[in-house]
């Protein structure tokens, strides 16, 4: 297929050139395959509902997801370093999921 280069490349020689209707064509069919092929899903804000009453749920409830995964990242990090042994253990069970 095209690569991300080539349809960058693209766009821009035409975004340069004069503007006609066959450039325009032209330019949105590459808007399209480059937002098809290459384009990244935005990041939607989701909240974290309620599951249970353990603490952490209490402290992460209607919190943004994503800041919250950004968190437990960092966790993980430290706890791969300090305690390779539980870090094993939670990534085993994830994978498993």
């Amino acid at each position: 297929m095209f690569s991300e280069a080539e349809l960058s490349k693209a766009i821009s020689e035409i975004e340069k050139s004069s503007a006609t209707y066959q450039d325009a064509e032209k330019l949105a069919t590459f808007y399209i395959l480059y937002d098809h092929l290459h384009k990244p899903e935005p990041i939607r804000e989701v909240t974290i509902d309620r599951y249970n009453g353990s603490e952490l749920y209490r402290l992460i409830s209607g919190k943004n997801a994503v800041e919250v995964w950004n968190v437990i990242n960092e966790a993980m990090e430290l706890v791969k370093i300090a305690q390779p042994d539980i870090y094993n253990a939670v990534v085993s069970r994830l994978i498993k999921l």
